[in-house]
């Protein structure tokens, strides 16, 4: 591990399982845990306040009590992969991770919570730690789909999705009802995050799925500066509901990702536009950099059944 990192950051100091370090964006790194579930208690207590502390500063809220929730349910021991993202001094600046499932007999990745804090992003940074994520797993299975799943209640995360991929790609669609296969999927991630009852499989809409929060969930209203997806998601989404983003990844989308990033392609500049980051992973590279802070965040599981 370099010297700087052992230096900065504490967090990363003599853990039973050192992480994966690797290049994420110039000046930055990600340092992953495969098997988070080897972690000694100790060491998984130190994530633990250093998650809390990065998300309460990304998301301008206390998610203290959510995070204790998650560690009380076996988190270390039920995430395929847990990611730091670390600033160019070596101390964390942002995190993210994902389960490994099957929904609907079908691989699917469900993103779990993430985001950068304020001072570093319109960096790219959570647009990298997907792609860095989605490389290594649809990668190992390239002649199948990869189902990624994620909830969100804001705009400029379903917006983000459909620009990077395609709206065919993107549930739910306005144009057309949701496919039975998606819908399938979508079932089985809501009855495995314990929201079962609460999905509405036409609208993919979950009620009250962040319910496991006391206070707000974002400091400002998230916001994705389109004015007609901003009021359907102020006048159909709940301050607790959030959407079931169901998306269809594959090995030809992910290539045309690297190929925009080799040819440095900005077709769409960031609309400027309020908000915190946001529960529903936005790789800026996948999303034509529709995000309104250049810093997603994945789907939160409060106290879902992992």
């Amino acid at each position: 591990m370099p010297d700087q990192t052992r230096q900065h950051c504490p967090e990363l100091r003599e853990l039973s399982v050192p992480p994966v370090i690797r290049p994420l964006r110039p000046g930055y790194r990600v340092a992953r845990w495969d098997s988070p579930t080897a972690l000694a208690p100790e060491c998984r207590e130190r994530l633990h306040l250093a998650l809390r502390d990065l998300a309460a500063r990304a998301f301008g809220a206390d998610h203290s009590g959510y995070w204790r929730t998650r560690m009380a349910a076996g988190f270390f021991d039920q995430i395929s992969s847990l990611a730091l993202i670390l600033g160019p001094d070596g101390v964390p600046v942002g995190w993210g991770g994902y389960h490994r499932r099957s929904f609907a007999s079908r691989r699917a990745l469900y993103l779990d919570a993430a985001g950068v804090v304020p001072a570093h992003r319109r960096s790219g940074l959570s647009a990298a730690l997907m792609t860095h994520f989605l490389n290594r797993e649809v990668l190992a299975h390239p002649l199948t789909n990869t189902y990624v799943v994620l909830r969100t209640r804001h705009p400029a995360v379903y917006a983000g999705w459909r620009k990077g991929l395609g709206q065919a790609r993107v549930f739910p669609r306005q144009d057309r009802p949701v496919p039975g296969l998606v819908r399938r999927i979508a079932t089985d991630a809501a009855d495995w995050l314990g929201d079962g009852p609460r999905l509405d499989p036409d609208t993919l809409t979950v009620r009250d799925a962040y319910r496991m929060f006391d206070g707000e969930i974002y400091g400002v209203t998230p916001r994705s500066g389109d004015p007609a997806l901003d009021t359907r998601f102020a006048r159909e989404v709940g301050p607790k509901d959030a959407v079931l983003v169901v998306a269809r990844m594959s090995v030809l989308p992910l290539a045309r990702v690297a190929l925009g990033r080799l040819l440095g392609a900005q077709p769409h500049p960031a609309p400027r536009a309020g908000g915190r980051p946001v529960p529903g992973a936005v790789p800026e590279n996948l999303t034509a950099r529709a995000t309104p802070t250049g810093a997603g965040a994945a789907g939160l599981i409060p106290g879902g059944r992992l």
